[in-house]
């Protein structure tokens, strides 16, 4: 894995570990401050409850307290329900029952299949009260919030995971184009540069060796400016002049030594440094998949530029991505990053660039200009 993708992962994993801890915190101290509301709400009901049958029992008589208490019944309180008696005998009870917990706590419990806040305190004369306040609807409503809360920090979290990927590609992007350009430039001046310091060589020979070193170098120039602009400002590098295409042959053949051309268009008007490079890519994937020392072709006919090679050509799969440039980074076809860039080159001068390819027969690939 590249360190570039390192960084990314690891900054996305960070982000997302400190969206999901907010959320945690914050639905965290959410939960405390309803659950504390509840108790006290429940509570407060209880000793409101406690209150009044205590205080009717002041004035009742002891055998008559049974019938008092089932005035009672009718006491509705919001999911409240509550049982009265006293020793062994339930005196009113509401349904659902609520279940019983040591005096003097609150506790929640699970019961048929509710979440029940249960109470229970010892009045007066011992008679008991179990208070239970259902609280099945808070909890699901605080499970929806979790729910909810997940799921906005994973779209939260995608969605800027996605803006960072974008943004890092748009600034490596043209990174590695360039260094994928360079390389072929770079070669012909050290296999140029090595040739003037070994080899006897005439006058005339030097001097070509050394043309060809600084045209590489100026060509170095121009398509470093290019590449590192060109996903911004496409158009204003874009700068098309009247190019021969027997010299472009020319020059291509310097560099790729089985290349073999048949030119039968004189000139068209396209930018020098970026057609070079194109068609540089193309020749240079061409002569990879053909065999050592075989023939690599480059036909010229108006409005058309076709690089034929006889190597191990494609698979319809491998075609297929070739000739989608959405899809032209595909690690199974043999492009790497130079077919993307050629067609964005091709789109740049109103052309199309296309291939057509057989395993083990060789492929075809056509620029087709407007």
């Amino acid at each position: 894995m590249k360190l570039r993708q390192k960084s990314y992962l690891l900054t996305v994993l960070l982000m997302a570990g400190v969206l999901y801890l907010s959320a945690f915190v914050l639905l965290l101290s959410n939960v405390r401050a309803s659950f504390r509301s509840t108790e006290s709400r429940a509570l407060g009901e209880e000793k409101a409850l406690a209150l009044a049958i205590d205080g009717m029992f002041e004035t009742v008589p002891a055998e008559n307290r049974a019938v008092y208490a089932r005035g009672f019944a009718l006491y509705d309180s919001g999911g409240a329900t509550f049982a009265l008696g006293q020793g062994g005998e339930t005196w009113v009870a509401t349904e659902p029952v609520p279940p019983a917990v040591e005096p003097g706590r609150e506790r929640w419990v699970s019961q048929n299949g509710r979440t029940v806040l249960a109470i229970s305190d010892t009045l007066s004369d011992g008679v008991w009260l179990h208070y239970g306040l259902d609280v099945s609807d808070e909890m699901h409503r605080m499970t929806r919030q979790a729910i909810g809360s997940v799921l906005f920090c994973t779209l939260l979290t995608g969605g800027i995971a996605a803006a960072l990927y974008v943004m890092q590609e748009r600034v490596n992007r043209p990174v590695e184009r360039l260094a994928h350009e360079l390389r072929t430039p770079l070669t012909v001046i050290r296999g140029y540069g090595e040739l003037l310091e070994r080899a006897k060589l005439t006058p005339e020979q030097q001097h070509t060796a050394a043309s060809y070193i600084v045209s590489e170098s100026e060509r170095l120039g121009e398509i470093s400016q290019k590449l590192l602009t060109m996903a911004d400002a496409r158009k204003n590098v874009f700068r098309p002049e009247r190019v021969k295409l027997s010299e472009l042959a020319a020059h291509l053949q310097a560099t790729y030594p089985t290349l073999e051309t048949e030119i039968e268009w004189d000139a068209l008007t396209a930018d020098r440094a970026l057609l070079l490079s194109m068609l540089g890519n193309l020749i240079g994937n061409a002569v990879k998949a053909s065999e050592p020392g075989a023939q690599v072709k480059m036909r010229a006919t108006p409005n058309r530029i076709e690089i034929i090679d006889t190597g191990s050509g494609m698979t319809p799969e491998q075609l297929k991505y070739v000739n989608d440039p959405s899809h032209a980074k595909n690690p199974s076809v043999r492009s790497g990053l130079g077919v993307p860039l050629c067609h964005e080159i091709a789109a740049l001068h109103g052309a199309k660039l296309s291939f057509m390819s057989e395993p083990q027969k060789g492929t075809t690939a056509t620029v087709r200009f407007v």
